[in-house]
């Protein structure tokens, strides 16, 4: 690996993680050897199997065929590829299942083997709590604030840029005049009802979309547009102020304030945070464009903002809590509202990329979450009514999501 840049650095810290979980599945559970003996298996097979926790046996799933160790079968099932059958199950001719067992007794791989079984994160390197009871404490909020500020300052221009070039206005609808006029056929009372599923895009699917979204995008095209709510420019319906929830220093916002002449913000986190927050935004000569809430964002969320960003936020989390956050979001967002997930995601079969899926064994072994893919979480928005729904790169393996509320 060369190191080309500063998400070549963060990729390698998160990789230490994963090569755990490889040592871990391949000599304590054996994995290659178990799989072999189906014709295909699921997560939650592979559960059962091994009598693992199944947000834990997905993670895993995904890190391997990310490496190449597995396929993705199109019902989203798994089974070995051709090295792993070579070198990484019993019987092999080059068993390197040996070789593998010399750094098994790793730290990394005890807390990657109980979190495998229990499916409760691990402590925060080792030091006896896990990271959401540490971040009650403040030194521990402000040395953990600072190492999410220092990875901002390269992700949150390319935020900035991504959303201020999202799209362009759908074209006024022209109404019809004279003998242009025709009349509306009258509806049939007894017509099924038909609902249009929320259309999903991804930078990873090439398949055709029968029905184009309001939501496109365009590169070069300020000021930034999701549907029909503009960003920054000043006019009726524009994006004026966003709110960062579980917005840590509140770096994400500061970039989006800058790029964004207009708008304000307000950085919602928890009250051992928000100290440091307040210095981070003073630092950067912005505080009287951008506020501090102190709370719980999984309370109600305050209403006045019409464009909601959790950044680096739902890795963190199960679906359930993210169903939870964005349903608050929902009801706080006005119509025609926008919802933005900024995070690592895999691609729609979950077979990576390697360096998502390397992030997702990390986010797995140290909080209730993982990276979640784009269908994934469409499968969360869409039930609570958002639409619209599509994922753009940004830089360094980070993409965002974004949903808009109806208008």
């Amino acid at each position: 690996m060369t190191i080309l840049g500063p998400g070549d650095i963060v990729g390698l810290v998160n990789s230490t993680y994963a090569a755990d979980l490889f040592v871990t599945v391949v000599t304590e559970f054996d994995i290659f050897t178990r799989l072999a003996q189906r014709e295909a298996t699921t997560a939650r097979q592979l559960s059962e199997s091994l009598e693992i926790d199944e947000r834990a046996a997905d993670v895993t799933l995904t890190y391997l065929a990310a490496l190449g160790l597995l396929e993705r079968l199109p019902d989203g099932a798994v089974r070995p590829t051709e090295p792993a059958e070579q070198y990484l199950k019993a019987g092999s001719s080059i068993d390197l299942r040996h070789y593998v067992r010399t750094v098994s007794t790793r730290q990394g791989c005890r807390q990657a083997s109980q979190v495998l079984r229990t499916g409760r994160p691990a402590s925060w390197e080792g030091d006896g709590g896990d990271w959401l009871d540490r971040m009650s404490e403040n030194d521990f909020a402000d040395s953990f604030s600072a190492a999410m500020n220092a990875r901002g300052t390269y992700l949150g221009p390319a935020l900035a840029e991504v959303l201020r070039d999202l799209g362009r206005p759908a074209a006024p609808e022209i109404q019809p005049t004279g003998d242009d006029r025709q009349e509306a056929p009258a509806e049939d009372p007894h017509s099924p009802v038909v609902h249009t599923p929320p259309v999903v895009h991804s930078a990873h699917d090439t398949t055709p979309v029968d029905h184009p979204p309001s939501v496109g995008w365009q590169a070069g095209s300020p000021p930034g547009v999701v549907g029909d709510v503009m960003v920054g420019d000043g006019g009726s319906g524009a994006v004026r102020k966003i709110l960062d929830i579980g917005g840590s220093s509140g770096i994400y916002a500061c970039s989006l304030v800058q790029a964004l002449p207009g708008t304000s913000a307000a950085v919602l986190d928890l009250p051992s945070v928000v100290d440091f927050t307040r210095e981070s935004i003073a630092a950067r000569g912005l505080a009287d464009r951008v506020d501090v809430i102190a709370g719980d964002m999984f309370g109600d969320l305050p209403h006045g903002f019409d464009l909601h960003l959790y950044s680096n936020v739902w890795h963190d989390w199960d679906a359930g809590s993210i169903s939870k956050l964005a349903a608050a979001s929902f009801a706080a967002l006005p119509p025609g509202g926008v919802l933005v997930d900024h995070d690592m995601h895999l691609d729609d079969t979950k077979s990576g990329p390697l360096r998502q899926a390397e992030f997702s064994v990390r986010m797995m072994l140290m909080t209730t979450g993982k990276c979640y893919s784009t269908p994934e979480l469409a499968a969360i928005l869409g039930p609570i009514g958002f639409e619209d729904i599509h994922l753009r790169p940004t830089t360094a393996g980070y993409s965002v999501v974004v949903a808009r509320k109806p208008a």
